[in-house]
C-alpha cells in the first residue's frame, strides 16, 4: 500500500485542506466551554494560525496556558524542539 497513491495530487489536496482550514469559523462559545487546562501553542511566524488569531483564542479558553515560539512557523516542533519542550513541560508538570 502507497502512503501518497497519487503524488501529483498532493498539491490539490493541500489546497482543498487549505479552503476548508480557512473558511471554517468556531464560535467563541465553542472555546469559552472548554474545561480542562489547555496548551495553546504557536510560533510566532505560523502562516496557518495568525498569532493574533492563536492569542485571541488562548484568551476565551478558561484554564488555558500560551506558549508562542518566537520567530518560527507552523511546524514549530521541527524548527525549535527545545523551545517546543520548554513550553510544554510546566504544563505538563515533569
Amino acid at each position: 500500500m502507497k502512503l501518497t497513491p497519487e503524488p501529483e495530487r498532493v498539491d490539490e489536496w493541500f489546497t482543498s485542506i487549505s479552503k476548508t482550514y480557512n473558511s471554517t469559523e468556531v464560535k467563541d462559545e465553542i472555546f469559552k466551554q472548554i474545561q480542562c487546562p489547555v496548551l495553546v501553542l504557536s510560533g510566532e511566524l505560523d502562516q496557518n494560525a495568525p498569532l493574533q488569531t492563536v492569542i485571541d483564542a488562548y484568551r476565551l479558553i478558561p484554564h488555558a496556558q500560551l506558549g508562542i515560539i518566537p520567530n518560527a512557523p507552523h511546524p514549530v516542533f521541527l524548527v525549535n524542539f527545545d523551545a517546543v519542550w520548554d513550553s510544554m513541560t510546566p504544563f505538563l508538570q515533569l
